[in-house]
């Protein structure tokens, strides 16, 4: 199972293998991947998508009834508007080819006839929320384009599930949202707002209780729109690598396509949602002049990413209520000393932010984040910056915590009101939860500055014209002729800065894209640092060195 196929990279799958051929690197698996691999012997695959026995089956003719109504009543299939046709809002007709036609596959494959619309899938776990993978629903405008399509299976080998518009939902806003690795956990998934309850007309799956890795060797149950097809349910999967020590994403062999992405993934004793299926091997691999399933032994291959279902519900409970999920309809309190936002198209935060106000004095140390801070939580790829008195930016923070939260420290050097100006990155969306906490320190020495003027100083190795400065150990000492208020230059400028020992340990000759200097060191040892002015080479030149002290 590979990630994801938009109608896009449908219409492109061919093209895309003639390219990683022909370009001779490597397509491994990854996020909006391809579903099939270079042509490569049957017998030499080395990327499985069926372990042992395809055990997908068509709900009709599944034998558990418990699975049958999850599939029935709480599966769905992520589709684009352009996918179906409501002409008649009675009977939705679907518009999408084939499997066979859409994957070139051999007469010998399975579920031939089947047309393949969807392009992910989705478990309804509340009255109006959809619990899919991350990679899904990308950003606000994925979500006002994606539609939610319950009750995609056959009843029969010929025929489908009559669909009507009732049974077609679209996203309102996406609630809960991770795809990468936060604080060593690797997550993929969402949660997204219908724009009506799907309840009565159709019931959430339960969710499994606690947070306990999966046991190796477990049962599970996979239910979704493989390849795009009517729904499948596959109850023969079995855990392989719970990863108890980071319970992030469990590894299990289900036979998953492109178009599980999202699926719910089912423990096979009380039929709960244990996890989300994100990730996997290719689908599909030559045979000739027509392409196979890709198959491998149950104990052989890498196995099915299923990210566990427990962090996505949590960080839905830290933002949002739901006496089914968080056992209460009120949202949490957020802390003291936050910013709630949500925001879109600000330009890396620099347009449409969401500000707040925080007062400062002299060598108050802030540290504040979407993440890296009890309370902070985000959804998407947040940007932060803050301002200081007279509104020039102190410092900012786009990707922190190992993810695309947000998270800076700054040390005041003049009291005054700072500004904290959240939003998000480059036009994008996202949300979340600033949080911020202040300490007392001392204050760091006031800005300074000397000027010079000087010739024949060998690159500023000789006749310069010197100033001492005292850093105490982590200080961030930054100056130059340029680039830091008070200071100016004339001709070609070159600066030294010579520590404790009087070993040069920082330098520096053209900057701010002239002849000016300017560079920052951080002192690793308390005491007296030496700044040299000269000039490059054999030059003349003068200048006035400013600086300041972190």
């Amino acid at each position: 199972m590979r990630s994801p196929r938009s109608s896009a990279s449908r219409r492109a799958r061919v093209l895309g293998t003639l390219l990683c051929t022909l370009a001779a690197v490597s397509c491994g698996p990854h996020e909006g991947g391809e579903a099939l691999a270079a042509a490569e012997p049957l017998g030499q695959s080395k990327a499985p998508v069926v372990y042992g026995v395809d055990d997908r089956t068509d709900v009709y003719a599944h034998a558990n009834a418990t699975l049958r109504a999850r599939a029935q009543q709480a599966t769905v299939a992520l589709m684009n508007t352009s996918d179906y046709n409501t002409t008649d809002p009675n009977n939705v007709t679907f518009n999408a080819p084939s499997l066979q036609s859409s994957y070139s596959l051999c007469s010998t494959e399975r579920f031939l006839t089947d047309p393949t619309p969807a392009f992910c899938s989705g478990t309804l776990i509340d009255d109006d929320l959809v619990l899919t993978a991350g990679h899904c629903i990308t950003s606000a405008s994925a979500c006002s384009s994606t539609r939610f399509v319950f009750k995609f299976y056959r009843t029969s080998a010929t025929t489908l599930e009559t669909v009507t518009t009732q049974d077609i939902f679209s996203c309102q806003s996406i609630i809960a949202r991770e795809q990468g690795t936060v604080n060593g956990q690797n997550l993929d998934y969402a949660i997204v707002r219908l724009d009506r309850a799907a309840t009565p007309r159709f019931t959430p799956a339960p969710i499994r209780a606690g947070n306990s890795a999966m046991p190796a060797g477990a049962q599970v149950t996979v239910i979704g729109s493989g390849s795009g097809i009517p729904f499948k349910i596959d109850a023969g999967g079995t855990v392989r690598d719970a990863r108890a020590g980071t319970l992030d994403y469990f590894v299990a062999t289900t036979d998953t396509f492109g178009g599980n992405s999202g699926s719910g993934v089912y423990e096979n004793t009380d039929y709960t949602v244990a996890g989300i299926l994100v990730r996997g091997e290719t689908d599909y691999v030559s045979n000739g002049s027509c392409n196979v399933v890709n198959t491998c032994s149950e104990s052989g291959c890498r196995g099915e990413d299923i990210t566990y279902v427990r962090p996505a519900i949590d960080a839905y409970c830290q933002v949002a209520g739901s006496v089914r999920l968080c056992g209460t309809s009120e949202p949490p309190p957020p802390p003291p000393n936050s910013l709630v936002y949500s925001a879109s198209n600000t330009n890396s935060a620099q347009q449409n932010t969401v500000n707040k106000v925080v007062a400062l004095t002299a060598g108050q140390k802030i540290t504040l984040g979407t993440c890296g801070v009890t309370g902070a939580k985000f959804s998407g790829d947040t940007y932060l910056r803050l301002f200081g008195p007279g509104t020039t930016q102190a410092a900012s923070n786009d990707d922190a915590c190992g993810g695309t939260g947000s998270n800076l420290s700054f040390t005041a050097s003049t009291s005054g009101n700072y500004e904290i100006r959240a939003g998000c990155y480059s036009s994008n969306s996202c949300s979340g939860t600033v949080v911020w906490e202040i300490v007392d320190g001392t204050p760091p020495p006031p800005p300074g500055s000397y000027s010079y003027s000087a010739s024949n100083t060998n690159s500023a190795q000789q006749n310069t014209v010197n100033q001492s400065v005292t850093l105490a150990a982590g200080q961030t000492i930054t100056l130059g002729t340029c680039g830091v208020t008070g200071s100016s230059f004339t001709g070609d400028t070159y600066l030294r800065l010579y520590g404790t020992t009087n070993a040069q340990v920082a330098s520096n000759d053209d900057a701010c894209s002239g002849r000016g200097s300017n560079l920052s060191y951080t002192a690793t040892t308390a005491g007296t640092y030496q700044i040299r002015g000269g000039c490059y080479s054999s030059g003349s030149c003068s200048g006035t060195v400013a600086w300041t002290i972190q």
